[in-house]
């Protein structure tokens, strides 16, 4: 992991670093995302403080899942689904979801974020990845 490398043009994931769903999701982005395109940083980290002030954006809320791209930030849901657009088939057709309002959309995920580490657990470390896998997270 370095702080070296934040590319603006790269999309960013921002997550929360201890939370088991967070790591697993990106994880799951990790495998989809052959080419690399996306970069990803604890949203408490140097590297995310970097990446947004780097494109001129505040910092985002506490335990919000975040996707930067260019000069936008995206929360909760929105973030979400422009991730997986981003993926390609198959997982682009979970854009349909964005007929759901989106303050419906948010309120499940307010739901899930409020409960995540009683489901999900909580860690203090990242899981075990490859060195490629590693050099796509930023500290």
């Amino acid at each position: 992991m370095s702080t070296i490398g934040i590319e603006a043009e790269k999309p960013l994931v921002l997550i929360d670093s201890q939370c088991v769903l967070c790591n697993r999701v990106a994880q799951f982005v990790i495998r989809h995302d052959p080419s690399g395109q996306f970069q990803f940083a604890a949203l408490s980290s140097a590297a995310a403080e970097a990446g947004l002030s780097q494109r001129g954006l505040p910092p985002p809320p506490p335990g919000t899942f975040v996707l930067v791209e260019g000069g936008h930030a995206y929360f909760r849901s929105e973030a979400a689904l422009r991730l997986v657009a981003r993926l390609g088939r198959p997982w682009k057709f979970l854009t349909v979801l964005r007929w759901i309002p989106r303050p419906l959309r948010d309120a499940i995920y307010s739901g899930v974020a409020r409960i995540r580490y009683r489901i999900f657990g909580r860690i203090e470390a990242c899981a075990l990845l490859s060195p490629e896998e590693k050099s796509r997270f930023l500290t």
